[in-house]
């Protein structure tokens, strides 16, 4: 009886303090991340007549804060179903975020939901697979980003380059959809090498207060790539007898030094090949240039990749002789590149000589030399204090010293060597002859004979070279590979005929006299070439520095005789003609110009010529100096630029002379 008294009272007691039920009708989700929000619906049960507030509390890692309070009245039996929220940002929870409950209070009473966790972590995933990349060009990554909730994200990525990072690379972009494309264009500076990237996403709230972040690394190549290459001369100016030293280097982006292999060319002035070698970069090509080399430019032209870079170099001028003293013949050897006309001071004994050399690359002279019998000590000093010194037994009755002239001293000497000469002059002689006689054969079977004139004509076209090939101009020119002389601005003309073997009609005489006439009227000289004819106007002939717009005319003169001739005689002339302008050395000796061209003034002239058809092509010197006379248009023809005349300004005097000078040929018909 008493445990069921006890049993009463005790349900009684127990029954005065639960007052409600309350009912979670959703539990929180697993994960939150913060910007979200949380619902929590629930159901209150009143077990007796019930007046309180209701209120909801968020509880993380030990801190608590209310976020939901309202008022309840219910009667015994009655049941209400309220629902909160919570809007996880940070006005709300402030930095409240890791594993949480929320706790509800009604009274005295109170419910726990289950665990959940708040998190402000998002995931970076990259789908971009290259990661090479070359310095200029764009580069792309791509990816998404996920919050933690699995949920995808929406909001700003930024790519910076690491701390370290000799780079400086920033870009902003936006995550949309969880999705997300960086596209950058790399410096074309920058320095070859493994670059860290740092990419952090984030999420912004309202207020602009960033939630949610997530970073992750990611690492890119740039690749080293060849932007220039040098050609490195260890000396441009290359004297004759030594190598011609020259190397490639090959530089990346930022001027570092690749290695690598290359292709080096040398050709000469009229771009023959003379050498061409693959060789790594850093190391030097020896080229041996001839000690007899004559002073000229060569092109160095080297290919590595798609890089391609040419220099010029020079070999120099080089006098240079060699003594030998042998018995008592001095042997003097030019081994030099250019004629060698300097004096030789020859001491013997006490006494001294001088010796005048004149001579030719490669020209050897010889002299012999005399003095009271007895043993000598010959000095031979140079101009430029070269010295040899030799011990010579010498004989005769005076110290002299002379030109051994057509090896007569020689001979006295060693008399089977007229033997051999006399033997030489007999076969000569019998050759001359047989030549003789073939010649009058001729004569009688043709039974034809030719008058003087044409008789010397032909013979001149048939053996002569270009020298002979005008008949007789008043104003020659002759090179020259060392003169003293005055340096000054030639204006040339080079009319190449290019059939000049096959011609041998005498009519092509009068065309020429023609031509003669031309030039001698304006005061050119003529230097005559294998073929080519060039017409030189140098200020030392024709008293003026102005000399474009004479040769203009000159050629356009001649232009028109060839022309006129080609229309009137079956055997026509194929001629080409050019117009340059270039320094000269030059000195006027009675009526000779004697010069010598400098760079490769002659050589321009003969390439443009080559590819003239019957027109007159102007280099890019005379072009800039005529253009006040003319209207030109640049044009390349197998590899050779060159300036077509498509307006002639004012030369309206030298067509009447043209005109003129064709009416009186026509006359003579």
């Amino acid at each position: 009886m008493k445990k069921i008294i006890f049993l009463i009272t005790l349900i009684v007691l127990l029954s005065s303090f639960v007052s409600a039920e309350i009912i979670i009708n959703q539990q929180p989700q697993e994960i939150y991340n913060l910007g979200d929000t949380i619902s929590i619906p629930v159901t209150i049960k009143s077990l007796s007549d019930l007046s309180g507030s209701l209120q909801m509390d968020l509880i993380c890692e030990g801190h608590q804060i209310n976020f939901y309070k309202n008022g309840v009245g219910l009667s015994s039996g009655e049941e209400k179903k309220m629902k909160a929220s919570l809007i996880l940002t940070k006005e709300m929870i402030n930095e409240l975020k890791g594993v949480c409950i929320i706790k509800i209070g009604l009274k005295d009473d109170y419910f726990l939901t289950n665990e959940f966790k708040i998190s402000n972590l998002m995931t970076i995933s990259i789908t971009s697979e290259k990661t090479e990349f070359e310095p200029g060009k764009c580069f792309s990554i791509k990816g998404g980003v996920v919050k933690e909730n699995k949920e995808d994200a929406r909001g700003f990525i930024e790519l910076t380059t690491g701390e370290n990072s000799s780079a400086n690379l920033n870009q902003l972009e936006t995550i949309n959809n969880g999705f997300f494309s960086i596209n950058f264009t790399l410096p074309g500076d920058i320095k070859a090498g493994i670059y860290p990237l740092q990419l952090n996403a984030y999420e912004k709230d309202a207020n602009g207060e960033i939630t949610n972040r997530g970073s992750t690394s990611y690492e890119i190549t740039i690749k080293q790539v060849a932007t220039t290459l040098e050609l490195f001369f260890e000396n441009q100016e290359v004297e004759p007898g030594t190598d011609l030293k020259v190397k490639t280097i090959l530089r990346d982006q930022t001027g570092e030094k690749i290695q690598a292999t290359s292709t080096i060319t040398i050709t000469d002035s009229e771009a023959k090949i003379l050498e061409q070698i693959e060789k790594p970069t850093e190391e030097f090509l020896e080229f041996p240039i001839k000690y007899n080399e004559a002073s000229s430019e060569k092109t160095v032209i080297a290919t590595s990749g798609k890089l391609t870079t040419e220099s010029i170099f020079t070999i120099k001028e080089k006098e240079d002789i060699e003594i030998e003293l042998i018995n008592k013949t001095v042997i003097i050897t030019n081994i030099g590149n250019v004629p060698y006309n300097k004096s030789i001071l020859v001491k013997v004994g006490e006494e001294s000589l001088n010796i005048d050399v004149d001579l030719e690359v490669d020209e050897i002279k010889k002299y012999f030399l005399t003095a009271p019998d007895g043993e000598y000590q010959v000095d031979f000093i140079t101009e430029e204090g070269n010295k040899l010194s030799k011990i010579a037994i010498l004989t005769g009755s005076t110290i002299n010293i002379k030109e051994v002239s057509g090896g007569v001293i020689s001979l006295m000497k060693y008399p089977f060597v007229w033997v051999f000469i006399i033997i030489i002059l007999t076969i000569a002689g019998l050759f001359i002859f047989k030549k003789i006689c073939k010649k009058s054969f001729f004569a009688y079977i043709t039974k034809k004979r030719k008058n003087s004139k044409e008789s010397s004509f032909l013979g001149k076209t048939k053996e002569s070279s270009a020298r002979d090939f005008l008949t007789n101009p008043k104003n020659k020119a002759e090179l020259s590979l060392s003169i003293k002389g005055s340096k000054q601005d030639a204006s040339i003309i080079c009319l190449k005929i290019k059939n000049f073997k096959d011609i041998q009609k005498p009519n092509i005489k009068e065309t020429l006299e023609s031509i003669d006439q031309v030039v001698e009227g304006h005061k050119a000289s003529v230097y005559e070439n294998q073929g080519n004819l060039f017409f030189i106007l140098a200020p030392i002939k024709t008293k003026t520095f102005k000399n474009e717009k004479t040769a203009i005319a000159i050629s356009q003169e001649i232009q028109g005789i060839l022309k006129d001739h080609n229309k009137r005689f079956k055997q026509k002339i194929d001629f080409g003609i050019s117009l340059n302008q270039g320094a000269i050395i030059a000195k006027q000796e009675k009526h000779i110009l004697k010069f010598m061209s400098m760079g490769n003034l002659i050589t321009i002239a003969k390439k443009i010529a080559s590819v003239s058809d019957e027109e007159i092509l102007l280099s890019e010197k005379i072009n800039n100096k005529a253009k006040e006379y003319i209207k030109t248009e640049k044009q390349n023809k197998e590899n050779t630029e060159f300036y077509t005349i498509k307006e002639v300004k004012n030369i309206e005097g030298n067509k009447k002379f043209l005109r003129n000078f064709l009416k009186r040929i026509e006359n003579k018909d």
